[in-house]
């Protein structure tokens, strides 16, 4: 579709039928979305908290078993007794049990969506201007926002694979090659976060940001590719920095 044709269509589209435009036609669709920019950033908001907390509800018998076991392995290689193991496992089952880790999942996963996506927009937003773009702090929350869809149906897909099949964690790409199936050993594995991001829904989320930054900034695709790039190289080595630091500091390597 041309330019003049996506102009003159933009404004007609609700947000409903964006979802599914946005997987065929997400250039139509995010100037359709910006064209009336208005709480347009209200919807995904929405449909990835509520996929947040159905996955942190229904994963939480399981995130609570791998709690456990990663506590009593910490204890077992940091040398503790029999009694001294029995002791600590008894305080922690509070905060290891599936109604905690539900709540903090859900809480904790909502707070770090919003974060993330007001650190993926401020950088968004401020390296745009720099690169010579006029736009709106609010039009770029859309573009994160829409653009974040596909990481929500991810989530979704596995939260159902895992009550089918009872497996937790779900790697995400190539991450699975790397799992040794020690929960502990891989919690310190960076190869297993760097490796995550070789994942189609990412590579998906990727190219919608590519689309939704030229549209809002008006800049070519090359420009938006090449910004988008950068914070994804700042955001992987962000992600495989900490766990450096994670294992550095508990003596894992």
């Amino acid at each position: 579709m041309s330019d003049m044709n996506m102009i003159d269509d933009a404004g007609s589209q609700s947000v409903w039928s964006a979802l599914l435009s946005i997987i065929d036609k997400p250039g139509v669709t995010f100037t359709n979305l910006l064209a009336e920019p208005r709480l347009k950033w209200l919807l995904p908001l929405v449909l990835s908290v509520l996929v947040l907390i159905i996955s942190a509800g229904l994963t939480a018998p399981y995130a609570s078993q791998l709690a456990q076991t990663v506590t009593e392995r910490q204890l077992q290689s940091a040398g503790a007794s029999p009694e001294q193991l029995e002791e600590m496992q008894a305080r922690s089952a509070a905060f290891t049990s599936p109604l905690v880790t539900a709540l903090s999942g859900a809480i904790g996963g909502t707070i770090g969506l919003v974060l993330m996506w007001l650190i993926a927009t401020t950088f968004f937003y401020f390296t745009a201007l720099i690169a010579g773009a006029e736009l709106k702090f609010g039009d770029v929350l859309i573009v994160v926002s829409w653009s974040a869809l596909p990481i929500a149906l991810r989530t979704l897909i596995q939260t159902i694979y895992t009550v089918v099949t009872q497996k937790f964690p779900i790697y995400p790409g190539l991450a699975a090659l790397q799992v040794s199936g020690d929960p502990l050993q891989d919690s310190r594995n960076p190869l297993i976060v760097l490796l995550g991001y070789a994942d189609p829904f990412w590579l998906w989320q990727f190219g919608l940001l590519v689309v939704g930054l030229a549209v809002a900034a008006r800049f070519s695709k090359v420009k938006s590719f090449f910004i988008v790039l950068l914070y994804s190289l700042l955001a992987i080595g962000v992600s495989v920095g900490l766990i450096m630091l994670s294992r550095t500091l508990t003596g894992g390597g």
